[in-house]
């Protein structure tokens, strides 16, 4: 992998933190930094529990919005220095921090494309504010293709793949909309609206998960890409803010201020994730499984 510089370039900025706020644009705000930890998820006869937390960023500013790569040891997040956000990689094996891209605009969602050669990233434009869907090659990340661009398909906030190169995305607008792309097509097709932020492909359901309100409450809903059909899994934990993710069997699970929670379909009911004595009390919100590890962006 080439690599643009190492972590020990990092500067602290605190008061100055790039954040995607839910319904509107990406904003310069002085806010709280956030961390990433990494640990491992256990399951036992009573539900689940984690331990073993490593902070793999432990520094001052915004690490957030961490992704796996589904087979190799790396962790990809959003990290911002110096005014601007780019993309880092995590080697969980080698424990080494590694810039990926290096660019006068910011860079946030990390995601490995389908064919794990690329990773897209919704990137925003610093002359203007869009926001454009756009892959670097992980081998040359000064190798990029723009996907979607933002006068054309709407600036979009977040995004995920299935396995067969099918993309949704959120797309910032009123409302929001969820919208399916097929077969690389550079319009898609709305299929909710009013949704979160938290878009995932599903293997064990062979779906995407999104959560959308309905009335005054908000679901976590799938999208079968194959058929277009919408079914209801779950009501979404209330008083959150509906972030989410899911493991290979298929569990969902999701943070509510300072705790971490999973959803128990035979109960339907949202149960308590033991973290590890020590762990930051601080508030959880975004997440990432792969196997047994979990990533957890807490704040600082």
């Amino acid at each position: 992998m080439k690599i643009t510089k190492a972590l020990n370039g990092f500067e602290s900025n605190s008061m100055k933190l790039l954040y995607f706020l839910f319904g509107i644009n990406f904003s310069i705000l002085a806010q709280n930094g956030s961390e990433i930890y990494l640990l491992k998820l256990t399951k036992s006869n009573v539900g689940y529990g984690a331990d073993n937390p490593v902070n793999i960023t432990n520094r001052t500013g915004y690490d957030n919005q961490p992704g796996f790569h589904p087979t190799k040891p790396i962790i990809y997040f959003s990290s911002q220095t110096n005014g601007q956000t780019d993309i880092w990689a995590y080697d969980y094996e080698l424990k080494k921090l590694s810039q990926i891209t290096n660019t006068e605009d910011s860079e946030y969602s990390p995601t490995v494309t389908a064919d794990q050669k690329h990773i897209s990233c919704i990137v925003q434009r610093k002359s203007n504010g869009d926001q454009d869907l756009v892959k670097f090659s992980i081998e040359n990340s000064q190798k990029t293709e723009i996907i979607l661009e933002s006068h054309k398909a709407g600036k979009i906030g977040y995004h995920a793949w299935s396995p067969d190169n099918e993309l949704v995305t959120f797309v910032l607008g009123e409302p929001n909309t969820l919208q399916l792309f097929e077969n690389q097509s550079k319009s898609g097709k709305i299929l909710g609206e009013n949704i979160g932020r938290s878009l995932h492909y599903v293997k064990s359901k062979k779906a995407f998960s999104y959560v959308e309100k309905d009335g005054e409450t908000w679901d976590v809903k799938l999208l079968n890409p194959k058929n277009k059909t919408v079914t209801t899994f779950a009501e979404a934990l209330k008083d959150s803010e509906y972030y989410n993710t899911w493991n290979d069997e298929g569990v969902l699970f999701s943070p509510k201020d300072k705790e971490l929670f999973f959803f128990e379909t035979k109960s339907k009911t949202w149960k308590n994730v033991t973290l590890p004595s020590g762990f930051p009390y601080n508030k959880i919100s975004r997440l990432a499984i792969k196997g047994n590890l979990l990533a957890v962006v807490i704040n600082e």
